[in-house]
């Protein structure tokens, strides 16, 4: 068996004060790292695990301890070892220190497609080329335009045998949601719009 590589797509956190101290509701973190890939032969949706935060006065993690295990101990230790660069708001008294937090970890699995790409600088071009392909219009043919210069993207181009992991998390999941031949509305990346095609799954036998 193959074993699949799936990407950490998004955080859904809840939490809880350690001890007797009152639930904190602004102790949302407000600077956190990319979770690790998690590579496995098992299909999962999500993991889940739970972790106890020591902070320091500043809100920087000063020490971090694994709760509960999401099944997998070898991901856990390299999840840890990110979260420990996570920051939060600066604790208001000693007991607020302590933070313990559920993080559920939504899961999408990483493929290598080939992925047609048409780039702009507005979104209002953007957004008139998308009419133009529900229209009808041919993304090939706008590819094609855009290498001669005759349009409004940036850029066009067909990108061959891409691993999906690549792309930022959202885009991944987008391109795993897209259906094979359809295109995307226009998304912004940094300061571009981007409309994404889906070619399909490549496979090293055909």
């Amino acid at each position: 068996m193959v074993t699949a590589t799936l990407l950490a797509a998004s955080l859904f956190l809840s939490h809880s004060m350690a001890g007797c101290a009152a639930q904190r509701e602004t102790a949302e973190p407000i600077r956190t790292t990319d979770l690790p890939v998690f590579e496995s032969d098992e299909e999962k949706d999500q993991l889940e695990f739970s972790v106890l935060f020591l902070l320091s006065e500043d809100g920087t993690v000063e020490d971090l301890q694994l709760i509960s295990s999401s099944g997998d101990a070898r991901w856990d230790s390299a999840a840890v070892d990110s979260m420990k660069n996570w920051q939060f708001p600066p604790p208001g008294d000693p007991e607020e220190k302590l933070v313990r937090r559920t993080v559920k970890v939504e899961i999408i699995p990483s493929e290598t497609l080939h992925i047609g790409e048409l780039v702009f600088q507005e979104k209002n071009d953007a957004d008139l080329i998308y009419s133009r392909l529900r229209a009808g219009a041919s993304f090939e043919r706008m590819v094609r335009e855009t290498q001669q210069g005759n349009t409004l993207a940036l850029e066009g181009r067909i990108r061959k045998e891409v691993d999906t992991s690549e792309y930022p998390i959202e885009i991944s999941k987008l391109l795993a949601q897209l259906e094979e031949g359809r295109f995307s509305k226009p998304v912004q990346v940094n300061d571009k719009f981007i409309i994404f095609k889906k070619y399909g799954v490549f496979r090293s036998d055909t």
